[in-house]
């Protein structure tokens, strides 16, 4: 067995150009639409994708330019004038992170949240700053902070995950929670090497689905903290989506004597900076990593699922405990629209608490 071996380390520094988005108060982006006039849009395809120039902005992928003066702006849009605010946005097209997901089963949205979002879910996860505090289980994540609704339904990662599952009426296939690695620990669950639901058995009366196909469900890992191999970032081995198998046996084989399972060559581990999106599809192997250091990691980790799959634990509670939480109404209305569907668009039977 390899297990003193190391895996393949793709480090992921934080990127020196973005890509930036125009929105309105509600939520919807400003893009081109087929005729090349401006129009609104929920969905964040590469049609609203822009790039700062010295005297205003660029479509990225058409060229177009609009002068605008500061990060503020109002547009004619049709028959309407709309304010406008430039905001963050991806390092990369989203039918670039598309192709990387379908090729190599996983694909990492660098620093694709903004810096207000990541000090908002780490108040929440109780890391960095706030690692000294112990994360409240008095309500569901989802209403300790609007930072956690607005992660959800960060639009670029959520237009790339319905693209790649063929469906926009995806749903989440449990509520979202934080995964906290403590120091010197390794994760008690996800240890060894899996795929994830539907394909494989689990709590949810969800039967297996069979590995060839189009893909069912998709995970998406919200870094909180920097990951790094060091502090437990995720290991997988890229393209095993396409493999018509579970992992092998013997990359578990150490489990039975207290050891850390298969970390060889053939295995990758991302390491990107806190405000990273982490995708991969759930047939891909992966496993936990372990945490040498000497603080917390924090990660959100929140799965989506086709229409036919049955969610490992039913959100629609928590949905409701949401609506009926003032941290609803800090979220724009096209974040709104998209945690609701993502709560409330589930299989009419889920399993009990």
């Amino acid at each position: 067995m390899a297990n003193q071996e190391h895996p393949q380390v793709l480090t992921l520094e934080r990127p020196m150009h973005h890509h930036v988005l125009l929105t309105t108060a509600d939520g919807s982006m400003l893009g081109l639409d087929d005729n090349g006039d401006l129009a609104l849009f929920d969905e964040a395809s590469d049609q609203v994708i822009w790039d700062r120039t010295a005297d205003g902005i660029t479509h990225t992928a058409t060229g177009t330019n609009i002068e605008i003066g500061g990060d503020v702006c109002t547009l004619s849009v049709g028959s309407d004038k709309v304010e406008l605010a430039v905001s963050h946005g991806p390092e990369k097209l989203p039918s670039e992170y598309l192709e990387h997901l379908h090729r190599e089963g996983w694909v990492c949205l660098n620093s694709i949240l903004s810096q207000d979002i990541v000090d908002g879910l780490e108040k929440v996860a109780c890391t960095g700053p706030y690692e000294h505090l112990e994360q409240s289980q008095d309500s569901p994540k989802i209403c300790q902070g609007a930072a956690v609704g607005k992660a959800i339904a960060e639009p670029i990662s959520l237009c790339v995950l319905r693209e790649y599952l063929q469906t926009r009426d995806i749903h989440l296939g449990h509520p979202p929670g934080f995964n906290v690695l403590p120091p010197e620990t390794i994760a008690s669950a996800g240890r060894g090497w899996h795929s994830d639901i539907p394909y494989t058995k689990s709590r949810s009366p969800q039967p297996v689905f069979p590995r060839e196909g189009p893909p069912k469900a998709c995970n998406r890992n919200t870094f909180v903290s920097d990951f790094s191999y060091k502090n437990g970032a995720t290991m997988l081995k890229a393209g095993s989506h396409l493999l018509d198998s579970a992992p092998p046996e013997e990359w578990n084989a150490p489990l039975a004597n207290d050891k850390l399972p298969y970390s060889g060559p053939e295995a990758t581990v991302v390491e990107a900076p806190a405000g990273s999106m982490f995708l991969y599809d759930a047939r891909t192997w992966h496993r936990a990593g372990y945490n040498l250091t000497e603080h917390k990691r924090g990660m959100m980790a929140t799965n989506y699922e086709t229409p036919d799959v049955v969610p490992k634990r039913d959100t629609r509670p928590v949905y409701a405990k949401l609506h009926a939480s003032p941290v609803y109404q800090e979220l724009n209305a096209r974040e709104q629209r998209d945690v609701t569907d993502l709560l409330m668009k589930v299989p009419d039977y889920a399993p009990e608490e």
